[in-house]
């Protein structure tokens, strides 16, 4: 398998989980337990906001999707995309529309296969910023989108069961 056709692959079982933690009612998708810093919605947030900061910002080097428009729709907060927030910034994250969001998800998502189409496992190889110096567009992906994204969807099923809810992606394999 190609590194490409792998990072496709592995990306879509993470946009899935990330789509599954969308679901709920607000209360649930807002849950904060005590002591706690993160909710799901600042989980789902927190990712696709990265996601299109590392497509747009630093892989093709243009301005992201998100916008004071998707700001709006979804009532999430224009600025920033959760690095360095405070536990008290974070609980206050709210999506108070959660179509829009999914909306939002979804131009994200097309972009990142958009590119990704666009890309050979040569491509891959070729450095861009980061927030540390350098990378590969390869690292990159692997460590802040795929690496970084299992570790909020670990954190959002336990936040699902602090709720006696299901784990993401519990239906799959079902049918």
């Amino acid at each position: 398998m190609s590194r490409i056709k792998h990072m496709k692959w592995s990306l879509d079982f993470v946009h899935r989980a990330l789509r599954d933690g969308c679901n709920g009612t607000s209360d649930q998708i807002h849950f904060v337990p005590e002591g706690g810093s993160h909710s799901i919605a600042w989980c789902l947030w927190h990712t696709v906001r990265i996601e299109d900061l590392i497509v747009h910002a630093r892989i093709k080097q243009t301005n992201p999707i998100w916008s004071e428009e998707w700001a709006n729709k979804t009532g999430l907060p224009f600025d920033g995309f959760g690095a360095g927030q405070s536990d008290e910034d974070a609980q206050k994250v709210e999506i108070s529309d959660m179509s829009a969001f999914k909306e939002y998800q979804d131009a994200v998502w097309e972009a990142t296969e958009n590119l990704l189409n666009s890309l050979s496992d040569k491509d891959l190889e070729r450095q861009i910023e980061s927030s540390t110096g350098t990378e590969s567009i390869d690292e990159s992906i692997t460590l802040h989108m795929l690496g970084h994204f299992n570790g909020h969807r670990g954190e959002m099923n336990l936040l699902r069961g602090m709720q006696g809810l299901d784990p993401l992606l519990m239906v799959e394999g079902t049918h």
